[in-house]
């Protein structure tokens, strides 16, 4: 059995078997998204290596699954289980949405593999939610029925952007003229740090620092300033960025009532861990009048091992 994790930037593969109830992975090799066409060129140079016949193959493919195919949201891919089968004599292939992956990597993480930002009353019951940030925005939400979870996918990082603030406000309004519509990844991703940045420069008549121009990775570039505390707008940027990320969170929280729990996942949160646990995070968090009390009580989590949708695809592959 194999498992792959297919995101915007970079595709996971692992050979995958169980061992006393675990999910253990063998042959892990890593490739850059944008160098290949499409998902079978990679398979095919990964299978020249791992020849064993193969009788399931699990995916966590970062964007709708319907129908066991995808158009994947931030490549030009298009994946289908039934031609991957085919080409390469797989016995079933399963496609899952990258977050669906993620959740049920959830379940197969030790209590090290998380940072604490709010204890909450941490129950016997209640959903569980994740969000993740990185290249684009993604959300599900964990149905859990006594010692039972059920993941299912969602969209709504392409929801509509609500504003929570007059800053907020002018920062839509900015994003809106460059795209004529604001969706939530277009605030929270790296894309949308680096859009926080330049919002926040263009709205006071500055232009970029050195620093930023050089970068070839601009978002973790803001991302080292901010925390260094050596530039203060990449400083303010990532504050805004917090605010509308625990925002969010929230609106996810309250609409599954996810009292088990919010779980913070993707490539940013484990980057800026110390900026999260400095409370502006849950100030944010729990700011919402009438359900502040309920907010407050519930676990947020971020997760720090960045494997954790491999390893849902992995888990899927060997208990399917």
């Amino acid at each position: 059995m194999i498992a792959g994790y297919i995101s915007g930037t970079r595709v996971d593969l692992a050979r995958v078997k169980e061992r006393d109830g675990s999910v253990v992975l063998t042959g892990q090799a890593s490739f850059i998204s944008k160098n290949f066409s499409n998902l079978e060129s990679i398979l095919n140079l990964y299978l020249k290596k791992n020849k064993e016949d193969i009788s399931f193959a699990c995916f966590g493919v970062a964007g709708p699954v319907i129908n066991n195919e995808v158009t994947t949201t931030n490549l030009p891919w298009h994946i289908r289980a039934s031609a991957v089968e085919s080409r390469f004599s797989i016995g079933r292939v399963k496609l899952l949405n990258d977050i669906v992956a993620t959740a049920y990597g959830l379940m197969e993480l030790k209590p090290d593999r998380f940072f604490v930002i709010n204890e909450g009353l941490r129950p016997d019951h209640g959903n569980l939610g994740l969000i993740a940030a990185g290249s684009g925005l993604g959300e599900a939400l964990i149905y859990r029925d006594q010692d039972s979870f059920t993941p299912y996918a969602s969209e709504g990082g392409h929801a509509d952007f609500a504003p929570g603030s007059q800053l907020e406000v002018e920062l839509w309004e900015y994003i809106y003229s460059e795209r004529g519509q604001v969706e939530v990844e277009d605030v929270i991703s790296l894309g949308g740090l680096e859009r926080i940045y330049n919002f926040g420069l263009d709205s006071r008549g500055l232009t970029p620092a050195g620093w930023f121009e050089k970068a070839d990775d601009k978002a973790g570039a803001i991302i080292e300033q901010a925390l260094s505390g050596r530039d203060e707008h990449a400083g303010r940027a990532l504050d805004l960025f917090i605010d509308c990320y625990a925002s969010e969170a929230a609106n996810l929280a309250l609409k599954g009532m996810t009292l088990g729990g919010i779980y913070i996942g993707g490539l940013i949160a484990p980057q800026i861990i110390t900026a999260l646990d400095k409370g502006r995070f849950m100030e944010r968090f729990v700011k919402r009048g009438k359900m502040e009390a309920l907010l407050a009580r519930m676990p947020v989590g971020v997760i720090i091992e960045e494997k954790t949708a491999l390893l849902g695809a992995a888990a899927v592959a060997v208990r399917s």
